[in-house]
């Protein structure tokens, strides 16, 4: 994974009926939080699939806001995150919600806008 997604701002579907609830995916009995790191991709997701349909793109600009979404999808259930998916694409990059914490932070390198 480059070191340049931790940095980029991520982009999330949020849920705006519903505070805290995130986009989530279950495949090959895995539950995967969505992340894409642009606001167009995001948002074409959210129109070309039913279930997203009328969720929010919400972008997460700084380490915090990032620890915070991970944190988020873990209570929802989320052990990883699959990176930029588009609908009918056979393969994304899947990271473990673990691996991206580590990667996270002022310790970690990354500047916090």
């Amino acid at each position: 994974m480059e070191t340049n997604f931790f940095e980029a701002v991520w982009y999330v579907l949020t849920d705006p009926a519903r505070a805290g609830e995130h986009l989530t995916l279950t495949a090959a009995e895995v539950k995967y939080a969505l992340v894409w790191t642009s606001s167009k991709a995001a948002l074409e997701f959210s129109r070309e699939v039913a279930a997203a349909r009328g969720m929010k793109v919400t972008p997460l600009y700084s380490w915090t806001l990032k620890e915070t979404f991970l944190t988020a999808a873990e209570y929802l259930g989320a052990g990883h995150l699959l990176i930029d998916y588009r609908q009918g694409q056979l393969q994304a990059a899947a990271l473990p919600i673990a691996n991206a914490r580590k990667r996270l932070g002022p310790g970690a390198g990354n500047a916090q806008p």
